[in-house]
């Protein structure tokens, strides 16, 4: 069946503006299409500024409705209403299709939402998420979306870029509105439910387990949850329990932090005087044990501080979160615990998840778009197995025997707007000193493999750089091309494609990819904790994180000669 385009009419968020249109309207065969069938509109105002440096940013509201009239005017005339807030030139957006349905501008109205958390200069969003699941005309929804989004470009390209570069964007990736699968939803579900009657039989210290590993998406159930709790009844679940809480969103990796933040920021969750977005050691630190949370969401938890470290003098820092918690709910996951600060004995981890009372576990892979056999040779690769690589018409999976190479066709992968989001990567195997000159070109610490010499990441970026990239991961930022990413910048990111080199750490010995700790530079990694050397799990993990960051594709290279021909050996069958 072939999908006609959407029409998008423009008009003044105003009495004036609403009668204006539907004057124009009359004298044209839309009248019906706007004003008697389901719509979908977007109010935006822009807010210009003077300076040179920044552009204006916009407060946005999606929203769905029966009667594009009846809903304007409840806008209008609703001294309460959030668009009364919008005071410089506000603007709306009316979509019709001739094949919307009342779920269908549903789903609609959930995607435009989704896609705006990624645009940067959205300053503020609002509208209510409305996920949904089969319906009739569920097939075409997907292309009437991208030809609204694509026309809805054409319009104003300064609020709505491309959705390629959308879709890149860690916002986007970290956002509270992605569908969930069905795997997904029933876990949330059964959170919720758990949260409801832990807080309505004052049942207090309950621990709640999201356990999965790299890709499974752990984020975006984690995400999704924090909305449900923090949003004040803007989430699916209707009950007084769930939408009035007292709830925090904790993460101890600072690149994740900033991207939460910014979620909560642009969505109202946390104002100035409320900031339900922190770190760990933070919170604990302003938090009295006499005063109980509600809830208390910690991402990554295995980054968790588990002896004392610089401004965190007491030992695991999720036993201090539980005591002034009535619910925890915590995503782990052990093979990304990469230092010895951070390290768990298995056996303290099993009583952890014995003590639990709720495990979700997830397993589904859904960052890398793979075959099973691809991911199943990645797999295989960690745990130190190298066999012959798969064929896979989805996944570009290349050896590469020159790294200079090898970066040159991530930046070819990069300026391709097929292909997005793609970098450098390497294990922790070159020195780097916070606060000190290195020993590259102008004074960078540099990653040195073969013919290829880069700086380390966020080693170039100057003021202007951050002020021109500000808000963005290292991996969004344009200067991070010229670099080389880490665990401590990558780890909970994806990239479109990823060019890892595998430093001498990394070694192939007897049939086997195994680790050599004294030719690793990451000291809070290979040091021992209470006499006990944790040295080649810590390293197994940085590999694991590493290596699962490409969506589309992974490129290799390895300094250690003997894991080169093993991969190249391998490449070739």
């Amino acid at each position: 069946m072939t999908v006609n385009t959407p029409k998008i009419r423009q008009f003044e968020y105003s009495q004036n503006g609403l009668d204006y249109l539907k004057h124009t309207l009359s004298l044209t065969q839309d009248e019906k299409l706007f004003f008697d069938y389901p719509i979908v509109y977007i109010v935006e105002d822009e807010n210009k500024t003077s300076s040179k440096y920044q552009k204006s940013t916009f407060d946005v509201y999606v929203g769905e409705a029966n009667w594009l009239e009846q809903r304007t005017r409840q806008h209008l005339n609703d001294k309460n209403d959030k668009l009364q807030k919008l005071t410089h030139n506000p603007r709306v957006y009316a979509i019709g299709h001739d094949m919307f349905t009342k779920s269908m501008t549903l789903d609609i109205e959930n995607r435009l939402i989704n896609n705006m958390m990624g645009i940067d200069r959205v300053k503020s969003l609002n509208g209510r998420g409305n996920q949904q699941g089969q319906y009739y005309t569920s097939n075409m929804t997907d292309e009437i979306f991208h030809k609204i989004w694509n026309k809805l470009h054409h319009e104003n390209k300064e609020l709505i870029p491309p959705l390629n570069v959308v879709r890149d964007s860690a916002l986007f990736k970290a956002s509270p509105f992605h569908k969930l699968s069905e795997k997904q939803r029933k876990a949330k579900n059964e959170i919720i439910s758990r949260i409801e009657s832990a807080l309505s039989t004052e049942d207090d210290g309950q621990l709640i387990i999201i356990d999965g590993a790299a890709g499974t998406g752990k984020t975006v159930l984690l995400s999704s949850l924090f909305f449900e709790l923090s949003s004040h009844g803007q989430g699916e679940f209707a009950n007084p329990i769930i939408n009035n809480l007292d709830s925090y969103l904790l993460v101890n990796h600072d690149e994740q932090l900033t991207v939460y933040d910014q979620i909560a920021k642009k969505l109202g969750l946390s104002t100035k005087n409320h900031d339900i977005v922190k770190k760990p050691t933070t919170w604990i630190n302003h938090r009295p044990v006499n005063s109980k949370a509600d809830v208390v969401l910690v991402d990554e938890a295995h980054l968790l501080w588990t002896q004392g470290k610089q401004s965190w003098k007491s030992g695991w820092q999720l036993d201090e979160i539980r005591k002034r918690a009535k619910v925890t709910v915590i995503v782990f996951d052990q093979k990304q615990i990469l230092r010895s600060e951070q390290h768990i004995d298995s056996e303290h981890i099993a009583t952890m998840f014995l003590s639990a009372n709720c495990v979700v576990k997830l397993e589904d892979q859904f960052r890398i778009d793979a075959s099973d056999e691809t991911i199943k040779w990645i797999e295989n690769f960690v745990e130190g197995n190298i066999n012959a690589i798969p064929y896979d018409n989805k996944y570009d999976l290349k050896i590469f025997e020159d790294p200079l190479k090898m970066y040159h066709e991530i930046i070819h992968k990069s300026e391709d707007k097929q292909n997005g989001l793609s970098r450098m990567l390497a294990t922790f195997d070159w020195e780097y000193k916070q606060g000190k000159s290195g020993y590259g070109k102008n004074d960078k610490w540099t990653v040195i493999a073969d013919n290829l010499e880069l700086p380390w990441n966020l080693e170039t970026r100057t003021a202007k750089d951050k002020q021109r990239n500000r808000g963005l991961s290292w991996a969004e930022s344009d200067y991070s091309i010229n670099e080389i990413g880490s665990t401590f910048t990558i780890q909970g990111f994806d990239l479109n494609y990823a060019g890892l080199i595998l430093g001498p750490s990394v070694i192939y010995r007897d049939g086997k990819v195994s680790f050599d700790p004294s030719a690793s530079a990451n000291k809070n990694a290979i040091k021992k904790r209470n006499g006990k050397d944790h040295a080649v799990e810590h390293l197994k993990n940085e590999l694991n994180v590493l290596i699962k960051r490409g969506v589309h594709g992974l490129f290799l290279y390895a300094v250690d000669s003997e894991l080169q021909k093993a991969l190249l050996d391998a490449q070739n069958k």
